[in-house]
């Protein structure tokens, strides 16, 4: 009742006291009283009647409402004066109306409504807390708090607002010490400044209480710790902060963007960075970047890189811009590299040391160049299983300095060869020249150059295609655990066609810092500053640790796959993707990443074509011809470069001695009763092979079969021959070769006439290693004869039997597929 008007509580005095009047007034009798009532209630039927003829709806509404009291009234005054006597009903119908009336308030609720609660003033959480204080201290009265930020993570009370005055006028002059007090943190945690291009009506609010150091505000941390002249980012003001929430697996950071002098460059010491704000490196919490005069701190509260994403052919093929993603960013975005350079080269690096995910970002690399329809050549020191699992999906792959050696005399002879085809279409490589792009990865690029009879040559041939490979699309990409540039001419300009491509930095050997990314890359990293990678995410245990007298120290979880994509003078950390590359034996994951069917890119007939006629195109094994004319004689046809070796053809290998055929091999060792298998056991050929020869030594009448699997010579127990042929048994063949697709070759050489591995290449776009192995099964199997150099093998079998070998080849198969 203390919230209720006035106007309410003598409206309900009214209604009480005419109650008590309808008990016992109408059944006096007097006339007055019966005229009052009646004038009454005829009044106000009269105004409503009046409402109703204006057809106001609302009007006559709120009419009714209010002259439903007198009416009702009205009506229960005539029925108790008409009824004679004074019956019982008559009081309980007066106090009943009494109390309805009084609950309805018809005439004053349309005037007066109870007040409502009152509605929340400030948002949910930390935003109306600080909102809430800011108001109740009455710092500055009339203004209010807009976007307010927590700077670091939402468990710390950091933050940053706007101070806004209202529309045209300034924000007054705030008191740091009542700012203070308002959120309870010292002075030297509160600032305020102007907003750079804002009127005074808005200012910054800052208040930092976990982020100070000692008495003072983040900002004189920074200015104390960080931009001193022998800080981690020398010269450094701070220019904005903000604050970010996590988000999926990504967790919650808070970002510093600072900036030098105009003029001046960033630089980064990542470690006495982390030292400032009290991480440690091995956390891989706090990244940094630095570009041009600006540089950006993230600190996140738990290392961001954690989690691997597994590669796609959808990633890992070219955006409009021409780049692929090799990774994911510390941020949670896309890290993508360009597959060519703003000069237009193929060429890049890759260093990691040994565990940090090197091959894994090569098979991406190759992935992404296969997907773009570049051929690929990759050659390693030493032989390595998972790199081999990567050449069976590129064009070449090998090992040592001998396969080095003539990848890239093979490569500069090509340069010849294009630029013949350039000057025919009139323009360098490009996305419209007949060619495909061609990159050669050397691998273990150290050990290459410092093989003791080819190094040198090699680390020629590799400054020259550095240099030249441009306009012919043929790039060069280094790996290895370090780089040593030194053998090659004029790092400088190297360094300047090697950037802006493929650059990626994962664990580096020795300390972080520019000094070590610069040694690791032979300064095709430029001056980039790296953060050290360790081996585990919080593998070390730290000192306080120690003290305390910890034992369990845990090993984290692996980096392997983590580091830097650098361009130009910018890295961004970041985590490659994943695709699996056992060391167990089990199926890899690489056909996910390359073109789906199988196809493998390789160059164009003419140019395989040429280079088979210079000697440059076959297994790369032989040792590299010796000497040179000196007089520029190794330049044949205008194809190659002076003194780099010879390109004469490799000199044809004596005539080896002429094998006996498996018929007269079979007939010289069957001379009783033997079973097939100690005849296979004693002839030099393959099994099925061998079933085939008895079974026509058979037919022809030379052997008999003597019982199942069992043979003679005709003269033994000639009566048994019955001329039968033994159902032939399922042929072995290496496990990267099926059966499908040595018919597939056998059908193209019989039906061609012509025994040539890069046909088989480029045919049933293999690539060059498994065709050479196709080749010699059908040589096992009597189809094509030895191999002589980088010639043609003769065709042994003529087109007229064709059907007949690839019938016995499929019925062969299919017997080993139902076994």
């Amino acid at each position: 009742m203390r919230k209720m008007p006035l106007r309410a509580k003598a409206e309900m005095a009214a209604y009480g006291a005419s109650a008590a009047a309808l008990t016992y007034v109408p059944s006096m009798g007097s006339l007055p009283a019966h005229a009052t009532a009646a004038a009454v209630s005829g009044s106000c039927v009269w105004w409503l009647y009046t409402r109703v003829k204006t057809r106001d709806f609302r009007r006559t509404i709120r009419t009714a409402q209010r002259v439903l009291g007198p009416v009702t009234g009205g009506a229960v005054y005539a029925a108790a004066a008409i009824v004679p006597g004074r019956p019982w009903w008559e009081p309980v119908a007066a106090l009943g109306w009494g109390a309805m009336m009084s609950a309805a308030l018809p005439i004053t609720r349309s005037t007066w409504t109870v007040p409502a609660a009152p509605a929340a003033l400030y948002p949910p959480g930390f935003r109306g807390l600080v909102m809430c204080l800011w108001d109740d201290a009455g710092v500055a009265p009339e203004t209010r708090l807009e976007n307010i930020e927590q700077t670091l993570s939402p468990a710390h009370p950091d933050f940053t607002a706007d101070i806004v005055a209202p529309a045209g006028k300034p924000v007054p002059r705030i008191e740091l010490v009542v700012a203070a007090a308002a959120f309870g943190v010292p002075v030297g945690c509160v600032a305020v400044e102007e907003i750079p291009g804002v009127g005074p009506g808005r200012v910054r609010l800052t208040v930092a209480p976990t982020g100070r150091r000692g008495d003072g505000s983040i900002e004189e941390m920074w200015a104390a710790q960080v931009a001193r002249p022998d800080g981690a980012i020398p010269g450094s003001q701070i220019v904005r902060v903000e604050q970010f929430p996590a988000q999926g697996d990504l967790p919650a950071r808070g970002m510093i963007l600072a900036q030098v002098d105009a003029g001046k460059v960033a630089r980064v010491n990542h470690a006495q960075l982390c030292s400032a704000f009290g991480v440690g490196p091995e956390e891989l919490r706090l990244v940094a970047e630095a570009r041009g005069r600006e540089a950006l701190v993230t600190v996140y509260e738990s290392a961001p890189l954690k989690a691997s994403r597994r590669a796609t052919r959808e990633l890992l093929t070219l955006d409009a811009y021409g780049r692929y993603t090799i990774g994911t960013a510390h941020d949670g975005s896309d890290a993508k590299v360009h597959m060519m350079s703003a000069a237009g080269t193929l060429h890049g690096f890759l260093v990691g040391v040994t565990g940090s995910g090197k091959t894994v970002a090569l098979a991406l690399m190759c992935g992404a160049w296969a997907l773009a329809g570049l051929a690929t050549w990759v050659s390693t020191a030493r032989p390595d299983a998972q790199v081999s699992a990567v050449g069976r999906h590129i064009d070449r792959q090998g090992a040592g300095a001998v396969f080095a050696w003539w990848q890239l005399k093979a490569a500069i002879a090509l340069m010849g060869i294009r630029g013949e085809i350039n000057a025919q279409v009139g323009h360098d490589f490009s996305a419209h020249s007949p060619y495909p792009g061609l990159v050669l990865v050397l691998d273990e690029f150290n050990s290459l150059v410092g093989d003791e009879a080819l190094g040198d040559d090699i680390a020629h041939m590799t400054d020259v295609l550095a240099r030249e490979g441009r306009k012919f699309g043929i790039g060069i990409v280094f790996a290895g655990q370090s780089l040593n540039l030194s053998k090659l001419g004029g790092e400088a300009s190297l360094r300047d066609q090697v950037q802006g491509g493929i650059g990626v930095v994962l664990r580096i050997a020795g300390s972080s810092g520019g000094i070590a990314a610069r040694q690791a890359t032979g300064g095709l990293a430029g001056d980039v500053d790296l953060a050290d990678i360790p081996d585990r995410f919080n593998a070390s245990m730290s000192l306080m640790d120690r003290v305390r007298g910890v034992t369990d120290d845990v090993p984290g979880e692996t980096t392997q796959g983590v580091g830097h994509i650098v361009t130009g003078s910018g890295a961004v950390m970041m985590r490659t993707l994943y695709v699996h590359l056992p060391k167990d034996g089990s199926p890899d994951g690489l056909d996910d990443i390359f073109p789906q069917g199988g196809g493998i890119n390789t160059l164009t007939d003419r140019e395989i074509e040429v280079l088979t006629e210079l000697g440059l195109w076959h297994d790369w094994a032989m040792p590299p011809p010796t000497g040179t004319d000196g007089n520029g004689g190794n330049d044949i046809a205008g194809y190659g470069a002076t003194d780099i070796g010879s390109f004469a053809p490799p000199p044809v290998p004596a005539a080896r001695p002429k094998k006996r055929t498996v018929k007269q091999q079979v007939l010289a060792v069957v001379t009783g009763e033997m079973t097939a298998k100690e005849i296979r056991e004693r002839v030099d050929a393959a099994a099925g092979t061998v079933r085939n020869t008895l079974s026509d030594l058979v037919t022809e009448g030379r052997l008999v079969q003597v019982d199942h699997g069992v043979y003679a010579p005709a003269s033994h127990h000639a009566d048994t021959a019955d001329g039968q042929d033994p159902q032939p048994g399922p042929d072995q063949l290496p496990d990267d070769i099926d059966g499908e697709l040595l018919i597939q070759a056998a059908d193209l050489i019989i039906s061609s006439q012509f025994g040539s591995t890069s046909m088989l290449q480029r045919k049933l776009r293999v690539g060059f290693a498994l065709a050479g192995r196709l080749m010699d099964a059908l040589e096992q199997r009597g189809i094509v004869g030895p191999a002589d150099g980088s010639k043609a093998r003769d065709v042994l079998v003529t087109t007229d039997v064709h059907d007949d070998v690839l019938g016995e080849l499929r019925a062969g198969y299919t017997l080993a597929a139902d076994d």
